[in-house]
C-alpha cells in the first residue's frame, strides 16, 4: 500500500512495524552515549586518537563480519552483487564509511570536552539540517519530502534543544 501526494511516494507501515523501527532507532541512539563513553575511554586508555579510531573501526568491522557470517549460516539467502549491480553504484555510494569515520573522530576529540549531551545533541542538530535539505530535493536515493513549516519548526527546537544542553 503507497500513499501518495504531489511530492512524495511512501510506503505505509502497519502501526506495530512503526513502534518497532522507533524503539530500534531509540536504542541506537542511545548507544550512541555509550559508544561516546567508549571512545572518550579507549582515547584516554591510548593517549591516541588515530589509534583509537582504527581500533574502534577494526571492531567494529569484526561485528559486523561476525554478524554476517551468522547470516549466511542462517539464511538461505545467497544474494551476491553481480559485476553489473557493482558498475552501477554511484562512485560516491562507498564514501559513507568515510563520512562515519569523521564522525567517530569528531566523537572521540571533542565530546569529553563538552559533555556527551551536548555533543550528541549539536551532532543531532547537523544531522537534521542535513537530512531536511537532503529530503527536500530528494538526493542519494531518498524520496523527496518537501521542507515546510513544521520541518523547520523542528530543526529549530532541536537547536534550541542544543543549547540548553550546553548552557545547562
Amino acid at each position: 500500500m503507497t500513499t501518495t501526494n504531489t511530492t512524495e511516494t511512501r510506503m505505509a507501515l502497519p502501526r506495530w512495524a512503526m513502534v518497532l523501527i522507533f524503539v530500534f532507532m531509540l536504542v541506537g541512539g542511545a548507544l550512541r552515549s555509550v559508544e561516546a563513553g567508549c571512545q572518550n575511554t579507549l582515547k584516554l586508555a591510548l593517549k591516541n586518537v588515530w589509534l583509537c579510531g582504527v581500533i574502534s573501526y577494526a571492531v567494529a568491522l569484526t561485528g559486523v563480519g561476525a554478524i554476517l557470517v551468522v547470516w549466511l549460516i542462517i539464511s538461505r539467502r545467497r544474494e551476491w552483487p553481480t559485476r553489473a549491480d557493482l558498475a552501477a553504484m554511484p562512485t560516491w555510494a562507498p564514501v559513507g564509511g568515510l563520512t562515519g569515520g569523521a564522525a567517530i573522530f569528531a566523537m572521540i576529540t571533542v565530546a569529553s570536552s563538552v559533555g556527551v549531551g551536548t555533543f550528541n545533541a549539536l551532532i543531532i542538530a547537523g544531522q537534521m539540517f542535513l537530512a531536511a535539505a537532503m529530503d527536500h530535493y530528494g538526493v542519494m536515493g531518498f524520496p523527496r519530502r518537501r521542507i515546510n513549516s513544521r520541518r523547520v519548526a523542528a530543526c529549530a527546537m532541536i537547536i534550541v534543544g542544543s543549547y540548553l544542553m550546553a548552557k545547562y
